[in-house]
């Protein structure tokens, strides 16, 4: 009995033959630039303490345009949700910032991507 459990383990074993030989490469990728600041406007030093712990730059800059509701939202989910440190006095003051960015207005400008 031993033996007829054996046998099929043994020449399973040996179809098997040495495991596969796998080579790594190096690999290297080119990330875009980022920029390194927020363009100047009135709520820019709130959005830098309030937001920048967690997005760069780009990330709040490229956002698609949204409604002052929309983006009161968005702040809020990611106090509620993702349990952000954000303080609800610069809250208005982050949106007014992102529609401006959004819009173009003053020196806060945003390059529309192509």
């Amino acid at each position: 009995m031993r033996a007829a459990l054996f046998l099929p383990l043994a020449f399973l074993l040996a179809a098997c033959g040495a495991a596969p030989r796998v080579e790594f490469a190096d690999a290297s990728i080119t990330l875009p630039d980022d920029p390194g600041d927020l363009p100047e406007g009135p709520g820019r030093d709130s959005v830098i303490e309030n937001c920048t712990a967690c997005h760069s730059p780009s990330t709040m800059l490229q956002q698609p345009k949204i409604s002052r509701e929309k983006w009161e939202a968005t702040v809020k989910k990611m106090v509620t949700l993702y349990k952000a440190p954000v303080d609800e006095k610069a809250v208005p003051q982050i949106v007014d910032y992102l529609l401006a960015a959004q819009a173009g207005e003053g020196d806060v400008s945003r390059e529309t991507p192509r």
